[in-house]
């Protein structure tokens, strides 16, 4: 079974101590597949700095829609995780929660769009963590803890009509508060294991 995880600099595994990447034994995406073992392919594709929205001025490797349809086509992908939205909540970009689950809505309709008459995989929704407006990142994120309730609501919205499993981390799961973005070593661990028992479990009841 072939799991896409397709998302930003949490998904890729920045440290929010040092901003290298977390090693194979760290990051979300590779302890999801050392826990999941034989039978399971765990791809990898995490960007930095990606984001859900295609207008301008967003473009080439952050650009959502663009690069998923790449890896669609060169895996048979069963289940599909997306973790965005974090870098559509930048201060700069000006964009409302309607816009960013707009663009959300618009990515699962793509991938809808690219597996017309041939099976869909699971696709699975992984909310933005909670945002810490402190250090580096305060001013450009400013506001933007604020609207991470309300894009909850709109994401888990857009993914009901979809059919798709979303998963709201903000509770348990959270990045550095010293650092405020890039989730903790620990954090990873979490993740891996939350998922890793949501997909046994949706395992045992097919």
């Amino acid at each position: 079974m072939n799991i896409l995880c397709f998302g930003d600099s949490n998904t890729y595994g920045i440290s929010p101590v040092d901003g290298k990447r977390f090693n194979d034994n760290e990051r979300w995406p590779s302890l999801l597949g050392i826990k999941l073992g034989a039978g399971y392919q765990v791809i990898e594709a995490g960007q930095p700095n990606r984001t859900l929205t295609n207008e301008p001025p967003f473009s080439g490797d952050k650009l959502g829609v663009k690069y998923l349809e790449p890896y669609l086509r060169a895996y048979h992908v069963d289940t599909l995780i997306i973790q965005l939205g974090t870098n559509d909540l930048k201060r700069r970009f000006a964009l409302s929660v309607a816009d960013i689950a707009n663009a959300l809505d618009t990515l699962i309709i793509e991938i809808k769009n690219h597996y017309l008459h041939r099976e869909l995989p699971k696709i699975m929704v992984l909310s933005p963590p909670k945002i810490y407006e402190v250090g580096a990142y305060q001013s450009i994120y400013a506001g933007a803890s604020a609207k991470i309730p309300v894009l909850l609501d709109a994401f888990s919205k857009v993914c009901g009509h979809h059919g798709c499993v979303f998963l709201d981390i903000t509770e348990n799961i959270a990045p550095c508060k010293k650092e405020g973005l890039h989730l903790t070593d620990e954090s990873h661990k979490q993740l891996a294991h939350k998922l890793h028992y949501l997909l046994c479990e949706q395992k045992s009841h097919r």
